[in-house]
């Protein structure tokens, strides 16, 4: 099955499409499985999977185990002339989905349930999908050549459908049939999980089953509203967050990453919900529940998206500090010292009060200000990266100044001289000009000033709006809210 290549694609699906990507994948695997009459004897301890590959003869083979959506190599063996190897080891593999490759090729994917019947054969000829697989020794795995059959099949049958539904007239009848697959495909699962109950097979069948509302239950004066609140409610309902081996398949992780993706809006109140949604579900396998809270926080840690810093301290704060979930210690430190920097000045928290010194020797508050929204600016002179964007945000502080946008610009060192001279010689005089030569209002920790410049947004109340912004996305931001 090429997963990998397939996989990708799932993080821009909506859900509609979600789970008939993970059919395609599951399905459009160049592989069709067979039973075979011929049983290798079935081993207590360790693993010896021999293969028969009729098109690899004297090539080295790979056998890799999918780690989320990645496969890594876990054993090398070299074919005969007949094609002919063996891979074998003393201790079990450990459960999940594994992939023979050769030459960078992946050829097809199996699965491995338990530490026990890790004792079979596979043996490949050609035919219309690519290979064929055939299983000696492995029912699990002949059911689950079966099943991927079935689904590709099915996929080329929907897709024929589709095409001849857009004639009006054959649209009852197209229905009527693409409703029929979805009972054939929901009856397969239901005989998986009669016969293998527990297996690695069930969690994956299972998983790819469609939930989809029923159409008389949609409003039709409200479907939008109707199909998110019902795909964020539902969208776990098939997907096991608690079996380990889940981990070893390409599902599990895309389906996390298309969950925050496609299906939650990028709110960080909304992500974060769905966050305690994901964990709270997966709580009860501490092995499922840290590697996916540590693969949220990645993702949220990359974010470009304003805002998604208090989905970091949220998760930090409720799963780590917290000890839920336990990590070493520097670590610990790490994501203890990220919170304390970043925690005063989170998207919707009540920023700061700054009284501070004018360049004439005034005073002027930050909160004595009355405009629906302020542009709060820190910047240093000697910094390059702010001589770069100063200019631009002060261009854009005068392009809204008329439409109710008030700035407050906060030179971050103590050099007045170097300051004045900079204000004068660039003109930057419209907007109200402070310093904190003695650092009595502690800005810097108020504002989580590691680096400058730092750009904040607030609005009439002072609350923060937006934060970290450079002059672009500040320029979209305030577009969109006061055009």
């Amino acid at each position: 099955m090429k997963f990998v290549k397939l996989i990708r694609r799932i993080e821009t699906q909506t859900f509609l499409t979600f789970v008939l990507v993970l059919i395609l994948i599951s399905s459009c695997s160049s592989t069709r499985m067979s039973h075979s009459a011929d049983k290798v004897s079935v081993g207590k301890t360790g693993y010896n999977i021999e293969l028969a590959l009729e098109k690899e003869k004297n090539k080295t083979v790979l056998l890799a185990k999918y780690r989320g959506a990645k496969p890594y190599v876990t054993d090398t063996a070299k074919t005969d002339a007949n094609g002919k190897t063996a891979f074998t080891g003393d201790k079990p593999l450990a459960p999940g989905m594994y992939l023979i490759v050769t030459e960078k090729i992946p050829l097809f994917d199996f699965l491995i349930s338990d530490t026990v019947n890790q004792t079979f054969g596979i043996s490949t000829v050609k035919n219309k999908y690519g290979k064929t697989v055939t299983f000696s020794g492995s029912p699990e795995n002949e059911d689950f050549a079966d099943y991927s059959d079935f689904l590709l099949k099915r996929q080329e049958r929907e897709k024929a459908l589709k095409t001849q539904a857009k004639d009006s007239e054959a649209k009852e009848r197209t229905d009527a049939e693409l409703a029929s697959l979805i009972a054939q495909t929901e009856a397969k699962v239901r005989n998986i999980r009669a016969k293998y109950p527990g297996s690695l097979l069930e969690s994956l069948a299972t998983a790819m089953l469609q939930v989809h509302p029923k159409s008389s239950e949609i409003p039709e004066n409200n479907r939008q509203q109707y199909m998110y609140e019902f795909y964020t409610k539902h969208y776990w309902d098939n997907i096991s967050l608690t079996d380990e081996r889940m981990l070893d398949t390409p599902l599990l992780i895309p389906a996390i990453d298309n969950y925050f993706t496609s299906i939650l809006l990028p709110i960080p109140d909304t992500i974060i919900r769905g966050v305690d949604f994901v964990l709270t579900k997966a709580q009860n396998n501490a092995v499922v529940l840290k590697y996916l809270a540590g693969h949220i926080l990645d993702r949220y840690l990359e974010s470009q998206i304003m805002g998604m810093e208090n989905v970091i301290i949220h998760i930090i704060d409720n799963y780590y500090l917290s000890g839920k979930i336990k990590i070493d210690d520097g670590k610990l430190r790490e994501f203890a010292e990220y919170a304390r920097k970043n925690r005063p000045s989170l998207v919707g928290k009540q920023a700061k009060d700054l009284r501070m010194q004018t360049v004439g020797g005034g005073v002027e508050s930050l909160y004595d200000i009355d405009a629906p929204y302020t542009l709060v600016y820190i910047f240093d002179v000697s910094c390059g990266h702010c001589r770069q964007e100063t200019p631009k945000i002060y261009r854009i502080f005068r392009d809204f100044r008329s439409k109710g946008l008030a700035g407050f610009c906060v030179y971050s060192r103590n050099d007045r001289s170097e300051w004045l001279e900079y204000l004068t010689k660039n003109e930057l005089t419209d907007w109200i000009n402070v310093w904190d030569p003695n650092n009595e209002t502690d800005f810097r920790t108020a504002y989580s000033v590691y680096s400058v410049p730092q750009v904040y947004l607030l609005d009439k109340n002072k609350k923060i709006i937006g934060r970290g912004l450079d002059s672009i996305s500040l320029s979209r931001m305030l577009n969109n809210l006061l055009k």
